[in-house]
């Protein structure tokens, strides 16, 4: 068994890959750079070059590989339906699929979509519906925590089901070594609590022994001020974008989908917090 980790530089694929090897288990990771990955990571994983504006790097990447872990990427011109295609005729025989929590209600996103494409290429899959990244804070979110000691984000008084990429990674890794027994499965993975931005200020500035605030911009404010400060508008709209059901008081479902498949419990925002606290100070 070889799996195709996708996503490697983000959040959520570095953990899988890191997962999996701790399981011995075959992978490649498919990167746009090679050589850069190589660079940064050494012989420590087997990189192969995928981009998905670039159809003419999937066979390479999909050659002798029976599993995906498969995430969407940002941009534009994504050739995804064209990778699905080709992965059904290699003979892929599980895709592990990063979604988001309530896909099934939101048909205007891209993951709404690509599920769909995955079910009709009747690939079995696994469909990881998760919540709020806790990695978000140490992602976009982290150059206004290091030098403002602010959340910034446009998320009003909602409560939102933070969960850990790590924890993501461990379910995707059971799933992706054992497809049998999570074929054509859903699992919508949140953490144990649902938190709003002024809970998580107040945990950060008791676990970093410093006062860091929740400033609740409205979507104007938050946007006027990060396109002055010389972020990509792009960007900014997608950012605004992802918190605007928190703000609607809709990102606050908990689920147990984690405990389930693991039999454990998922980590809490303040255990990131610790592993994650010098990032901010």
């Amino acid at each position: 068994m070889t799996i195709l980790v996708t996503g490697f530089n983000g959040k959520v694929g570095y953990e899988v890959a890191e997962k999996l090897k701790d399981r011995e288990v075959s992978m490649k990771c498919g990167v746009r750079n090679v050589d850069r990955a190589r660079e940064r990571h050494g012989s420590a994983f087997d990189f192969v070059a995928l981009d998905f504006l670039k159809p003419d790097t999937f066979e390479e990447a999909l050659e002798g590989i029976n599993g995906i872990f498969l995430m969407y990427p940002p941009g534009e011109r994504i050739e995804f339906e064209a990778f699905i295609t080709l992965a059904k005729q290699k003979g892929v025989r599980h895709i592990v699929y990063l979604s988001v929590k309530d896909v099934q209600f939101m048909p205007f996103i891209h993951h709404f979509k690509n599920e769909k494409l995955i079910k009709k290429a009747g690939i079995p899959y696994t469909f990881l519906r998760a919540g709020y990244f806790m990695q978000n804070l140490n992602d976009f979110l982290h150059k206004e925590l290091k030098e403002r000691k602010r959340i910034f984000v446009p998320a009003g008084n909602g409560k939102t089901s933070f969960v850990d990429a790590r924890d993501i990674a461990e379910v995707a890794a059971i799933a992706l070594t054992d497809p049998a027994g999570h074929r054509n499965k859903n699992y919508v993975i949140t953490g144990k609590e649902a938190l709003d931005f002024y809970e998580v200020a107040r945990i950060m500035s008791e676990v970093m022994n410093t006062k860091v605030e929740y400033s609740n911009p409205s979507v104007k404010e938050f946007k006027d001020y990060m396109i002055s400060t010389g972020n990509d508008e792009s960007l900014i709209n997608v950012v605004a974008g992802i918190h605007i059901p928190t703000k609607l008081g809709l990102a606050k479902g908990i689920k147990d989908d984690f405990e389930k498949v693991t039999g454990k419990e998922p980590l809490s925002i303040r255990k990131y917090i610790e592993d994650y606290k010098e990032v901010w100070l």
